[in-house]
This record gives structure tokens, C-alpha cells and sequence, in this order.
């Protein structure tokens, strides 16, 4: 499975885009209204996508890799720890696999593991210190794994912010808004460009909700490669 991974994009450069597509000088592009009218597309098209639902996002983990940013694989979106509602591995196109939440001191010291995840956290690490997701056993391979979670709006005004909704999305419609406010003769196209994109993106995001039952699989023996060979595991 090929997931496309979206760099972040903060909120100076999403600025310095705006400005530039709206075809303002400096001097201009620096007026206080392209960083409003930023701001308040972020919210709308955070209101035009939260309709209450649980969302379900993608990370990708990599073999040997233990952490990663709490951010969805595609368009980057953070995911606010507090709001989310499970964690799982899809097992073939039936079965959901879940991982629970609480990686113990116990599980750490066991390090060296190489299996498919069955635990989750939190966990406190880097400079600055943030809060990264942590799985268990490391992965022995790739794996895609889904969150389902509520969307949160987070702060959208310094220069260092990302967007809570789609970058893409929340660009074109601050560059319909920018081009209109500024007397564009292309403000019509570029909002019914924006109308487009948010139709398919909505529609996506109904697919993306497909149920997927709860596994009841019965726990059997497996074995895993460590550092220091083989053990039996139950899963």
C-alpha cells in the first residue's frame, strides 16, 4: 500500500504563497488583511469538514523505528492526542487489528523486538520536548497505521502554526478570498477551483469512513526475531 506523505507547510509560508498568487508587491503583501484573511480560511474550511464524526488518519511506520510525530501522513494534519479514539492495523480488507494504549517500562527493555505493533503511547522526548507517538513491539516492517480521532482547531496565526485542515484546501480558498478582496479578474475561477477541490476532498472523506469490524480472532502463539534470537509471543 502507497501512502503519500505531505510536507508541513506553516503558516509564513502559506503567507508568502498567498501573496505571491494574489500578485501583491511586498510592501502590500504585508498588509495585516492576507494574514486575516488566512486565518479565517483555515476556520471555514475547518467548519466545512468537521460534521461531528470520528475522522480516521494514516502514519506510516517504518521497520526499526519506535516513535513518530503525532501528524497524518497526508496533508499533515496534526492529531491532538487527547481526541483520539483508537489505534489499529488493518489485517487483510475485513479485519481491524487493535492496539492498545500503555507501553510499560517492562515492554521498553525489551527493545531489541521486531513483530506487527500491539501497543501505543505517548511519549515525551526531543528538543524542544513534544509529545510523539510510541508503538510496540518496534515494527518489523512497514505498516500503515490508523487513528480515528476527533478533528481539533488549533491556533492559526504565527508564523510557525500548521493548519488543523488540509493545506491545499485552506490556500485556495484564502487565494479566492485574497484575489476578490484585492479586485482580481480571475477571483470567480479561482473560487470555483476551491468549490471543486472541497467537493472531492468531502467526498473522500465519506469514504474513508467504510467499517471495518472488530476483530475476534482467539490469541495464538507466534514467533518473533529478537537481537538475541527467537521468542514466542501470543497475539
Amino acid at each position: 500500500m502507497t501512502i503519500s506523505v505531505t510536507p508541513v507547510k506553516t503558516f509564513a509560508q502559506m503567507l508568502a504563497t498567498l501573496r505571491e498568487r494574489c500578485g501583491l508587491n511586498g510592501t502590500i503583501g504585508n498588509a495585516p488583511a492576507l494574514s486575516d484573511i488566512l486565518t479565517e480560511a483555515h476556520e471555514f474550511v475547518y467548519q466545512q469538514l468537521d460534521d461531528g464524526f470520528p475522522f480516521t488518519s494514516t502514519i506510516t511506520l517504518a521497520p526499526d523505528v519506535a516513535t513518530y510525530p503525532w501528524v497524518a501522513d497526508v496533508d499533515s494534519v496534526p492529531i491532538a492526542r487527547g481526541s483520539v479514539q483508537a489505534v489499529w492495523i488493518a489485517q487483510g480488507s475485513q479485519e481491524r487489528l487493535p492496539l492498545s494504549q500503555g507501553i510499560t517500562h517492562a515492554m521498553r527493555a525489551h527493545s531489541d523486538m521486531r513483530a506487527p505493533p500491539e501497543w501505543y503511547d505517548s511519549k515525551f522526548e526531543g528538543d524542544p520536548a513534544v509529545f510523539t507517538l510510541e508503538v510496540w513491539p518496534t515494527p518489523d516492517q512497514a505498516y500503515p497505521l490508523y487513528v480515528d480521532h476527533e478533528r481539533v482547531l488549533t491556533r492559526f496565526s504565527e508564523s510557525a502554526d500548521v493548519p488543523s485542515a488540509p493545506y491545499r484546501l485552506v490556500l485556495a480558498y484564502a487565494i479566492a478570498m485574497g484575489k476578490a478582496h484585492y479586485s482580481k479578474p480571475d477571483a470567480e475561477v479561482s473560487g470555483q477551483a476551491f468549490k471543486t477541490m472541497l467537493s472531492k476532498t468531502k467526498y473522500e472523506q465519506r469514504e474513508n469512513r467504510r467499517y471495518i469490524p472488530q476483530s475476534d480472532r482467539v490469541a495464538v502463539p507466534r514467533i518473533v526475531q529478537t537481537a538475541g534470537g527467537f521468542r514466542q509471543v501470543w497475539s
